[in-house]
């Protein structure tokens, strides 16, 4: 066989074995995007009790870093690429809830000296979803949530209460409370998240797999034929 046909052999293979990851990759990804998630585009957590003795029930700080001299805040915004949900309902009917994400430093100022809890470890398994805190202490009792004017984005009131958040560079934290600033929560929540460029990263590995696929075969058939 001569070095053409070698290296002909070779980029053949190289094809169709990356063809394949391709074609699977492809598949796996618009099979996700169509089977696990919600109406709304959301790939969402099972619905979780979320209860505790104290006045609030934060998440710890999200340090959100899209320099555009380090990353690729010149093009775009980490917003484009997804989009966070969080839902939440009071298990007391008559009770309001309050979810609000905002500036780690606004919070903390908020919630300086009032007793909360931490989330530490958030798991899904087969049982349901896992949560673990971390208790701060404290001896004031905080203001309405809803009366603070420095959430970045919030959602009050009774029944199911959603919110939906572009993330921006910074660092956020999110706080759930009965919405008067009371004592003592019971809730049920989820969170989920929407990443549209799923759905066209897999369209696009499918469409590079069908290109590449018949390519392969051209390339080795050309490669191990015999010569007349």
């Amino acid at each position: 066989m001569s070095s053409g046909r070698i290296v002909l052999l070779v980029f053949g293979i190289i094809f169709l074995v990356a063809s394949v990851f391709l074609l699977l990759g492809g598949g796996g990804l618009t099979w996700a995007n169509a089977a696990m998630t919600d109406s709304d585009g959301f790939f969402t957590t099972d619905t979780t009790r979320l209860q505790s003795d104290s006045y609030a029930i934060a998440s710890e700080p999200a340090d959100i870093d899209w320099d555009a001299d380090r990353g690729m805040g010149w093009c775009c915004d980490p917003g484009d690429f997804l989009t966070i949900k969080v839902e939440a309902q009071n298990r007391t009917a008559s009770q309001g809830v309050f979810i609000g994400i905002g500036p780690e430093s606004d919070v903390a100022a908020y919630l300086d000296d009032v007793e909360y809890d931490e989330v530490t470890e958030w798991n899904s398994n087969s049982c349901g979803v896992d949560v673990e805190y971390r208790r701060h202490s404290g001896d004031s009792e905080p203001a309405a949530p809803t009366t603070q004017t420095f959430w970045e984005v919030s959602a009050y009131g009774t029944g199911t209460q959603t919110l939906e958040w572009q993330p921006e560079t910074g660092n956020w934290v999110l706080v759930i409370m009965n919405q008067d600033g009371s004592y003592d929560i019971d809730m049920s929540g989820a969170v989920g998240a929407k990443v549209p460029w799923v759905f066209w990263v897999g369209i696009g590995m499918l469409i590079a797999g069908a290109v590449a696929l018949p390519a392969g075969i051209v390339m080795v058939y050309f490669a191990a034929r015999k010569p007349r």
